[in-house]
């Protein structure tokens, strides 16, 4: 969906002690989005009194303030039910320790400093992508799958309202009369199979990103898939963070430092991308 022209302006908090990164990334909030309201904090004490107060949409938030740490004072704001619903956490380097504080408070990302303007760009057009409302399909025949998958996408901090069914015919249905943004597809459906029902939507120019699910190797279904407008195939069983990774690139945005680093080797990848394939022409000699 297009969010240019429609977006609901931001309120943002940016809490550190450094003037200049606080100006810095003051600068790019307003040059992606000049009606956001922005609040500023040096202090703990300081940023838990906007967390109550104002409740803003996007936080970024300094590993060290005046009294408490940036950690703390989000943790304190937590136990008032009062947290962010997008915490970015600014740091110089970033620790296997930081990664673990970072899940445990559900922070969405770790900013590194120096600052990247096109990082945190990034991170304001995802926070923009939470709050526009988003319809997705899910047609899996395994009830655990569609449970774990629904999990992952009510806690996702997205505005998803997710249509679920386990039959291929009733799949295609839906596909055809309402305008999905993305749908996650098993290809072991009853009534109609996963492939037989992307080739069957490809002749009519769905704007629908199409994730496959399969509990057979990536790369022979994502291969068949690309003949048929598939974006991306997701192995089953999965891991939450899978299930993240798969919502991120059905949305079109950048797939965060922390679940980078979850995923990372020698962690391996449930989630295989049909960009990501190699080329499958061969040279005949």
């Amino acid at each position: 969906m297009e969010l240019d022209g429609a977006r609901t302006p931001a309120r943002v908090v940016i809490a550190d002690c450094d003037a200049g990164r606080r100006a810095e990334l003051s600068e790019v909030v307003r040059r992606f989005d000049p009606a956001a309201v922005i609040d500023h904090a040096t202090s703990g004490q300081a940023l838990c009194d906007i967390l109550l107060r104002h409740r803003p949409t996007l936080a970024f938030v300094g590993l060290q303030l005046e009294d408490l740490s940036g950690p703390e004072a989000v943790a304190v704001a937590r136990r008032a039910s009062a947290e962010p619903p997008c915490l970015v956490l600014v740091a110089h380097r970033v620790l296997a320790h930081w990664q673990e504080i970072a899940t445990s408070l559900g922070a969405y990302e770790v900013l590194k400093t120096p600052l990247d303007p096109s990082h945190i760009e990034q991170l304001l057009h995802a926070d923009a992508r939470r709050r526009a409302p988003t319809r997705a399909l899910l047609a899996c025949s395994s009830p655990a799958g569609r449970a774990a998958i629904s999990r992952v996408v009510a806690r996702s901090g997205f505005t998803i309202e997710l249509d679920e069914t386990d039959d291929g015919r009733h799949a295609l249905k839906q596909l055809k009369h309402a305008a999905y943004d993305f749908a996650f597809i098993d290809v072991k459906l009853a009534g109609i199979d996963g492939l037989e029902l992307a080739c069957q939507i490809q002749p009519l120019g769905l704007a629908t990103r199409i994730t496959l699910l399969t509990t057979a190797d990536l790369e022979p279904v994502a291969q068949a898939g690309r003949y048929f407008g598939v974006d991306a195939v997701l192995r089953m069983p999965f891991y939450a963070r899978d299930i993240d990774l798969a919502l991120h690139n059905a949305l079109g945005l950048r797939r965060p430092y922390l679940l980078n680093a979850l995923t990372a080797p020698p962690a391996p990848s449930a989630l295989l991308r049909i960009a990501d394939l190699p080329n499958a022409r061969r040279k005949i000699a």
